[in-house]
């Protein structure tokens, strides 16, 4: 403005600076508008460039949890939809479960399980076709594939150990040798140990060096040779069985274990379960003679045969002996010579006293085997197969077969299925170890026994063991997050009859089996619904924090962001009257270079 008492009309200083508070009231009554006709504080970056970057990180966070909020939504339709296909398929296992229940009753004949196996196979096929076309919005949920969730291999093997095969093989070990485990620990160890057809099962332990029994008894079995659900082709897995439990019952028992001449140990073990069908293939390879000769050779070495004769001459050559003393001895006196064993007694010893002096030593009743034998036989061990040993009949010559008790039926395999209460053999504690690598016996064996220092192998008690059950399904990742890689994961699962363990039963032939193998289907079922119930509640909880959590980022964004209505009105009202009355005054400062006209007249 102009200095006191100065009158100038070239620049017109009151006009000007009018005018400017003009401008910035019409910009404030302008502004004011915009927030009262937007609600908004910041229209514009120039209202409030850091407010506005701030509020629109907000507003992403804002409209990304909104995103992720019905995404948790979709994904819970999904999971309840799996799980509503995965209740039908559990109704369908009960209904298996009862008719396998049903199958086992004795009162059933042939071709009632035949019809009931009908029914079982139809409910099969509706479990697969759940399984392939159960969707949600044409997406599939449930993977078809050839792979089991259980390992039914090992569950077959570890029930079949627990509820029959050992049980079985302990009580008629007592029967014929009077012999049990004497409460010693048997582990179980499952291996890859040389393909099939070849060591389908051993026992392992040790030996004191000055003698003694066994202890770290294990007994491994070849994973190769024992197929899933009673598989392996001809061979008699619980036999097989029946032979090592005989070995570990006499290792445990026999101070002389490991002193014990092959053809008696592997003798005694095919003289429990029978072995006419390798004898007669040994005879048809090596002849009698040639068996004899090779036994007889060996009557004291306890090595470990390896050439196929070696093996004719430890197995089939023992299991004669066997066969030869039980005959002559009788049941009690062949009891005797394992009683003495057990006492302490060598075998020599033992062979003294069961016989009441016969065969004074080893060499005494191999001395008597190979003496001239009757009806034209070179030796009484070539008589004794000819005239006591029937191997064409239908008896596999088991101790406690017909032919050499002459009581009961002709039984190729003397083992018939007995189950005890599912703990396996009462007279041994039993272990079955996992976690170990089944390619290699190195791990664990009976010289490393102990597993307490390696955290990837377990132990449990061969009657509380439970199938190890894998998910095998579609991963769904739920994005529950407004930013990048916040997501859910989880598993629907496969329910497909062969992903449960259940494509081969058959209630006609194995309906207890059936049972068991149903059970751990149910168990897989269960595990895979509670993971969906789990996985349901947690996205109700991720909606619920995302909830809260877009309620609280709104308010933020509103402080910032937002207009004060209240305060805008009273601003607007402010600026209009001053935007008037500027006007106005304005109008006055433009007239005021005219009044100096006066001066001039």
């Amino acid at each position: 403005m102009a200095s006191e008492g100065s009158v100038r009309i070239a620049t017109n200083t009151t006009a000007m600076f009018t005018a400017e508070l003009l401008r910035r009231n019409s910009d404030g009554v302008s502004g004011s508008m915009e927030r009262l006709s937007s609600g908004m504080r910041i229209n514009s970056a120039k209202d409030d460039a850091a407010g506005l970057q701030i509020s629109n990180r907000l507003s992403s966070q804002i409209n990304g949890n909104t995103v992720a909020i019905r995404n948790a939504t979709d994904a819970i339709s999904m999971a309840q939809t799996a799980e509503g296909a995965v209740e039908e398929v559990t109704n369908m296992l009960f209904r298996l479960r009862d008719l396998s229940l049903q199958a086992a009753n004795g009162s059933n004949s042939d071709l009632d399980r035949g019809a009931i196996q009908k029914e079982a196979k139809a409910l099969l096929s509706e479990i697969d076709r759940t399984n392939e076309t159960t969707t949600f919005a044409g997406k599939r949920l449930f993977r078809a594939s050839a792979v089991s969730r259980i390992d039914t291999k090992e569950r077959d093997i570890v029930n079949s150990l627990a509820t029959t095969w050992l049980y079985e093989s302990e009580q008629l070990i007592k029967d014929q040798l009077g012999l049990d485990g004497k409460g010693a620990t048997l582990k179980i160890d499952l291996e890859n140990v040389d393909g099939p057809s070849g060591t389908a099962a051993y026992v392992q332990s040790q030996v004191p060096g000055g003698g003694g029994a066994a202890y770290n008894l294990t007994m491994v079995i070849d994973l190769d040779d024992f197929g899933a659900s009673g598989g392996g082709g001809s061979l008699e897995l619980d036999e097989v069985i029946l032979h090592e439990m005989t070995h570990a019952i006499q290792g445990v028992n026999f101070a002389e274990w490991g002193n014990l001449p092959t053809w008696f140990s592997e003798g005694s073990a095919e003289a429990m379960r029978g072995a006419d069908d390798r004898l007669k293939n040994d005879i048809a390879s090596f002849g009698i003679n040639g068996i004899w000769g090779e036994v007889n050779g060996k009557r004291n070495s306890n090595a470990s045969p390896g050439t196929a004769l070696e093996n004719a001459g430890a197995y089939s050559g023992g299991f004669v002996i066997q066969r030869y003393m039980h005959s002559e001895l009788g049941e009690a006196g062949y009891k005797s010579i394992n009683s003495e064993l057990a006492g302490g007694a060598t075998l020599n010893a033992a062979l003294n006293t069961a016989s009441a002096g016969r065969w004074t030593d080893v060499d005494a009743l191999f001395t008597e085997l190979g003496s001239a034998g009757g009806g034209g036989a070179a030796t009484k061990f070539e008589e004794f197969i000819n005239a006591n040993m029937d191997l064409t009949n239908a008896d596999n010559g088991s101790l406690a077969g017909f032919d050499a008790t002459g009581v009961g039926p002709e039984l190729d395999n003397v083992m018939q299925g007995r189950s005890g209460g599912g703990d396996g053999a009462s007279s041994f504690e039993e272990y079955y170890v996992s976690g170990d690598d089944d390619t290699s016996q190195a791990d664990f064996n009976s010289a490393n026994w102990d597993t307490s220092g390696d955290p990837a192998i377990t132990e449990v008690a061969i009657g509380n063991y439970s199938a190890e059950i894998g998910e095998g399904g579609y991963e769904i990742l739920a994005q529950v997050g407004a930013h990048a890689h916040e997501q859910v994961a989880f598993n629907l699962g496969t329910f497909g009859s062969v992903n449960l363990g259940v494509s081969s039963i058959d209630l006609t032939k194995d309906p207890q089996g059936a049972i068991a193998a149903i059970d751990d289907a149910l168990q897989a079922v269960d595990s895979s619904r509670a993971s969906l119930g789990a996985t349901m509640n947690r996205l109700g909880h991720t909606i619920s924090n995302l909830t809260n959590i877009n309620e609280n980022v709104s308010a933020s964004r509103s402080r910032i962001q937002d207009a004060d209505m209240a305060k805008e009105s009273a601003s607007l009202a402010k600026r209009q009257v001053l935007q008037q009355s500027a006007t106005a005054m304005l109008t006055q400062a433009i007239n005021l270079p005219s009044s100096m006209l006066s001066l001039l007249q």
